[in-house]
């Protein structure tokens, strides 16, 4: 056998012998290390199944939807080399039944190429009287789902149709919004299909190669071919953005995953300097038996590579459940493979780097300072100064907690950035406001939303102004609305309903609707404009008009309005279509009040004798009494049964849909939290268990020279104390600090449901595991050292 074999093999039987005589002080490195491996491996199954997810979503879903379309223009869709699979589609109008909806629908074929339903039994509808259909659909309508029983549909415009069952559709049980699956010959012929203009859904052939911009405009560019125009065409958002990298999303993931990886560095060196420190007299008699500097480097990186070893497995295994647990719909063993050898990698690589530095140390003791190595930086006139001082079991644990800065600075950073972490996590989740949450756009003045359903709209021949002509939002409901017991007050927002001509683009006979505003809004409308200007007694002639988001127009038409343009409006008076041209005079944003349809905004005294009915109200935001929401709700159902030209929309609606989105969101962030706080809990136990271990043999000679069981008790909780203490101080300021941060960041962003509140229970929780630990630690650990004789405690075994 050569030499260097032998050497290679007396070093593995070295670091062996090294690990199994410290146990309990590697039995912590490898936890610690498996929570490194584990919260890496986590933190990236999470981020790769987020992306599988939405990557095998959008492989179900069409890239582009083309609108409007005659035989012609589909003809050219369906031939086009560019496209590599497509399916016609025609929606009718959704018709509100009693607490549910459904909406008449066409769709040419059903596959997994373009995932518009799916068949769970039965076929899809080829006769006009046949349908396919959602199992909870029939249950309501006290059906049994399945083919060939027959139900009946009242539709928006009060005709009822028969229809026998020929497939059942899968659908979620909690689903409010029902698919009436209808055949091509009720398409082309069905009272509720016949108008409609067909639609063209499209995936594009190597779509997902494409660069996103390059995407966009080969989808618009398919469309001008098949004479298209540029309105009627509607790329698919979500397939465009996963094509891209979100610069955002890419900066937290990696800016938490930097944090994490520092903060598992900072801890695994911290442990790793301790031990080696607390073995200097061990390696310094290595040293003087013969072996060398570098060989004392590989002893110890050895040991960093066995207890990385032990870990791993359990670590990925831990990892890998907890990121399936996570994101189970965008679980991939290939995924899960690469994302193993990746986080193995850049583990061991934080292992090996932790270790660089305790093995230099190691290496660089000579034999006779090893002899008289302290642990102690330099021996100074102490840590105060003094070179007298009282000395108590607090006083000197006091002293030894101060007198290595570099080993207290170590733990003390690797302790914080847990707890940083952990306080961030801790603060998002108690500042997320689930109530404004559920109140973004639609709630956020009040509870119930009234409001004119598109049905009613569509269904009249003048639109929303034949609407309005018949008062369905009249003085009278009003009052009795206003009258009802619990509510505060009723918010009116106007809009006039119309058809623009814009000549300048040879746009014509278009819908939309001109938004009505109090003169107060107006005033305070220069700090929004973005072009043209605001002159309120322009806007109150009538003669003129503002633009809400231009660069959205531009986006569907291809075209922006511009400053001095001539736009015709067309509106039912009551009796008869008048028309009125306006001038454009100025620009607002596209987020400016959201919630408003259309692209037009005039003051309300503006419309004054346009029509020969003087109410414009589109809908009423009812504000209520907090404990009386229910019954208002109740009252509002009874007094709206019989208009049948209004919708009542509820927050207790809406919370109930977002409830599973906030509960997984949440899920998510506590898996996470919890984590965190582990890491940083454990991390700490390991810090202090080592630290006692490796000062047995100082611990055992104040023992001999009459130091008392409860003063080497004091002494050791004394120092975990202020360990504990310290890392407490930490937490609570710079953890706050990032924690708030975070939150005006979200609420910078236009995320209103942030707003920063200090996490009282997490913090009260943190603090007293943080006082627990240290007192069951130190008196574990002094029993454990009680089973041990003085005589072999003085020779430094280890435990």
């Amino acid at each position: 056998m050569s030499e260097k074999k032998i050497k290679r093999e007396m070093l593995s039987l070295m670091a062996r012998s090294s690990l199994k005589s410290g146990k309990l002080r590697n039995t912590f490195m490898v936890v610690t290390i498996f929570l490194s491996v584990s919260l890496l491996t986590v933190i990236l199954l999470f981020g790769a199944g987020s992306r599988e997810e939405t990557r095998r979503r959008l492989s179900h879903s069409q890239h582009a939807a083309y609108f409007e379309l005659d035989e012609s223009q589909i003809s050219k869709l369906e031939s086009d080399k560019r496209i590599s699979y497509s399916i016609r589609v025609k929606a009718g109008i959704t018709s509100e039944q009693d607490d549910y909806s459904v909406t008449p629908r066409y769709v040419s074929s059903l596959s997994e190429e373009i995932r518009a339903g799916t068949l769970t039994e039965g076929v899809l509808p080829e006769q006009a009287d046949e349908a396919a259909v959602e199992a909870e659909f029939l249950k309501k309508m006290n059906v049994s789902p399945k083919p060939g029983q027959e139900f009946e549909v009242t539709f928006y415009d009060g005709a009822s149709e028969t229809f026998v069952v020929s497939g059942i559709l899968d659908g979620k049980k909690d689903n409010r919004n029902y698919t009436l699956m209808l055949s091509e010959d009720y398409a082309n012929s069905g009272s509720q299909l016949a108008d409609e203009k067909y639609m063209v859904y499209v995936k594009l052939a190597d779509a997902e190669k494409m660069e996103k911009e390059a995407c966009r405009e080969l989808i618009y560019q398919i469309g001008r071919d098949a004479g298209i125009k540029t309105k009627y065409v509607s790329p698919s958002k979500a397939f465009l953005d996963s094509l891209g990298t979100d610069p955002q999303m890419l900066a937290i993931g990696g800016g938490t995953a930097a944090v994490i990886l520092l903060a598992c560095i900072l801890v695994i060196y911290g442990v790793f300097y301790i031990s080696v420190v607390g073995r200097i007299h061990q390696f310094g008699q290595l040293r003087t038996i013969g072996m060398t500097r570098r060989q004392i480097r590989k002893l110890v990186r050895k040991e960093g590579s066995r207890l990385f070893a032990c870990a791993l497995p359990f670590g990925l295994a831990a990892g890998g459940i907890a990121g399936y647990l996570i994101k189970p719909e965008g679980w991939s063993f290939i995924n899960a493979a690469v994302i193993f050898l990746i986080a193995a990698a850049v583990n061991y690589a934080i292992t090996m780097v932790s270790v660089l530095k305790p093995a230099k140390i190691a290496s660089d003791i000579s034999p006779m300072e090893a002899l008289r190595y302290t642990s102690q930086e330099e021996m100074k006139e102490g840590a105060c100064g003094k070179t007298c001082r009282r000395l108590s079991p607090l006083s000197v644990g006091l002293m030894n907690f101060t007198k290595n800065k570099k080993k207290t600075a170590i733990t003390m950073l690797s302790l914080a950035m847990g707890g940083i972490l952990f306080m961030t996590a801790a603060t998002y989740m108690s500042s997320f406001d689930k109530e404004q949450y559920s109140r973004q756009l639609d709630f956020k003045d009040g509870e119930f939303n009234i409001t004119i359903p598109v049905s009613a709209i569509e269904l009249d021949e003048h639109g929303l102004s034949g609407v309005q002509s018949n008062s369905p939002l009249s003085d009278n409901l009003l009052k009795s609305v206003e009258d009802i017991p619990g509510v505060r007050k009723v918010i009116r927002e106007a809009g006039v309903g119309i058809k623009f001509d814009y000549k300048k683009r040879q746009e014509y006979n278009v819908d939309d609707i001109v938004t009505l505003m109090p003169d107060k809004e107006i005033e305070n409308l220069k700090d929004y404009t973005e072009g043209g200007t605001v002159d309120l007694e322009k806007l109150i002639s009538g003669d003129y008009v503002l633009i809400r988001g231009n660069d959205v127009v531009e986006d569907i038409y291809g075209w922006t309005f511009a400053a001095g343009d001539k736009i015709t409006f067309h509106f039912w008076d009551g009796e008869k279509v008048k028309q009125r041209e306006v001038e454009v005079l100025g620009f607002l944003p596209s987020d400016y009040r959201p919630l408003q349809d259309g692209w037009f905004f005039m003051p309300e005294e503006s419309a004054a004798g346009w029509t020969a009915f003087d109410n414009y109200d589109t809908r009423w935001i009812v504000s209520t009494e907090p404990e009386k929401e229910q019954a208002v709700g109740e009252e509002l159902q009874s007094i709206l049964a019989d208009e049948h030209q209004l919708n009542l929309e509820t927050l207790q609606a809406r919370r109930e849909m977002d409830r599973a989105s906030i509960a997984s969101l949440f899920g998510a962030i506590t898996g996470l939290s919890v984590f965190i706080m582990m890491f940083s809990i454990l991390s700490m136990m390991n810090t202090l268990i080592t630290n006692i271990v490796t000062r047995k043999q100082e611990l055992a000679m104040l023992e001999s020279i009459g130091m008392t069981k409860r003063q080497r008790r004091n002494m050791i909780l004394g120092e975990c104390f202020l360990l504990s203490g310290s890392n407490i101080v930490v937490t609570l300021t710079a953890g706050t600090g990032a924690g708030y941060v975070l939150c005006r960041i979200f609420e910078n962003a236009g995320l209103h449901y942030m707003s920063f509140t200090f996490p009282v229970w997490f913090v009260t929780a943190y603090i007293a595991i943080l006082l627990i630990v240290p007192a069951l630690i130190t008196v574990v650990t002094m029993h454990e050292f009680s089973k041990e004789a003085l005589v072999e405690r003085l020779r430094g075994t280890e435990c």
